[in-house]
């Protein structure tokens, strides 16, 4: 009697099949078949990062991130076929929108009434369910929602008389790479533990909703940052406690180490990849040069709790654009002696 593989046996084969003929990997970014970028999340650890999040900015930002989530969604869906006509439109209607729920592992969305079963942050999904149903009935709504359980929770949409106008993207396309394989079991789970795919465009839109507010950092903290806004360093101090707070193992001892650390978990996640890097004058400093940053308050966040991971000291942060590449340059936030 043959040997059954219990891993192999409990992995999705039709939904790693269908994720890996929709998205790619490409320059530690993980790319649709319509160029725009996706960040791969631990459901708990998006969570954990919405606390953080809300913590540095002081304000309370749910509403702003169903509207970020309802923009980027309204924006994606310009690719997808979701207003059918003729016989059987509901179901085929109902089938199209289960279906990319599914392979983006939201949950399971309901039409009729409005609502959804989904792990995660509510405000997320309810922005994503509310695009989808103003884009199959031609109509902007007024939206509210109802956690009527752990998972399970209940829209209220009331018509507006605002026209349904197309939502700019925030980021630029790229061209796609080799197919994204991801080991996914049943209801995208990786290893036991619940994931999903989110895109780029979300978080940017929530870094520009941050405009007018003052975020809670202190002098010496925000000193140590690139003057770029309060959503940007809310965004990247929030990575950055998220991953200090963590138990990644992340190992750079020299520039070979940084390189093959950040591919490993920033590649895997879609939070880019450096192409090269080189060693700064300061005791730990390192300079990292990447293809393309798509949100870069997110990596830079991420990229310094790393340091802080690896350092143990406070760091400090410098960035540089171009139109080429993207450069960030880590190093001790105060002068030590290197000897």
């Amino acid at each position: 009697m043959p040997l059954i593989d219990e891993e192999n046996n409990l992995l999705d084969a039709g939904l790693m099949s269908e994720v890996a003929n929709n998205f790619s990997r490409t320059n530690g970014l993980i790319v649709d078949k319509n160029g725009y970028q996706w960040y791969l999340w631990r459901v708990d650890g998006l969570e954990s990062w919405w606390r953080f999040f809300e913590e540095v900015i002081d304000a309370p930002m749910g509403r702003k991130l169903a509207n970020s989530a309802c923009d980027e969604e309204e924006n994606l869906l310009e690719f997808e076929m979701m207003n059918f006509t003729g016989f059987f439109r509901k179901k085929k209607t109902k089938l199209a929108l289960t279906s990319r729920w599914r392979m983006h592992g939201w949950g399971t969305p309901c039409i009729e009434p409005p609502s959804f079963d989904s792990a995660g942050l509510t405000p997320v999904f309810a922005g994503i369910l509310q695009a989808a149903i103003e884009r199959i009935n031609a109509t902007r709504y007024r939206m509210l929602w109802e956690e009527k359980s752990a998972q399970t929770t209940r829209l209220t949409l009331e018509q507006t008389p605002v026209p349904l106008t197309k939502a700019k993207s925030v980021i630029s396309p790229e061209e796609e790479g080799k197919p994204l394989l991801l080991e996914l079991e049943s209801g995208w789970k990786i290893d036991g533990l619940n994931h999903l795919l989110l895109p780029i465009g979300m978080f940017k839109r929530l870094e520009m909703s941050c405009a007018g507010l003052i975020a809670d950092i202190g002098e010496d903290e925000r000193n140590a940052w690139p003057e770029i806004s309060e959503g940007f360093l809310s965004l990247a101090l929030a990575c950055k406690r998220l991953f200090i707070a963590g138990e990644e193992l992340f190992l750079a001892a020299d520039i070979d180490g940084w390189l093959d650390s950040c591919k490993t978990f920033f590649g895997f996640r879609g939070l880019s990849e450096p192409i090269s890097g080189i060693p700064l004058d300061t005791p730990g400093g390192i300079e990292l040069k990447f293809k393309t940053i798509p949100c870069l308050a997110m990596t830079v966040g991420y990229l310094a709790g790393a340091w802080v991971r690896c350092e143990g000291r406070p760091v400090k942060v410098s960035v540089n654009r171009s139109n080429d590449f993207d450069t960030v340059r880590l190093e001790s936030r105060h002068d030590i002696s290197s000897a």
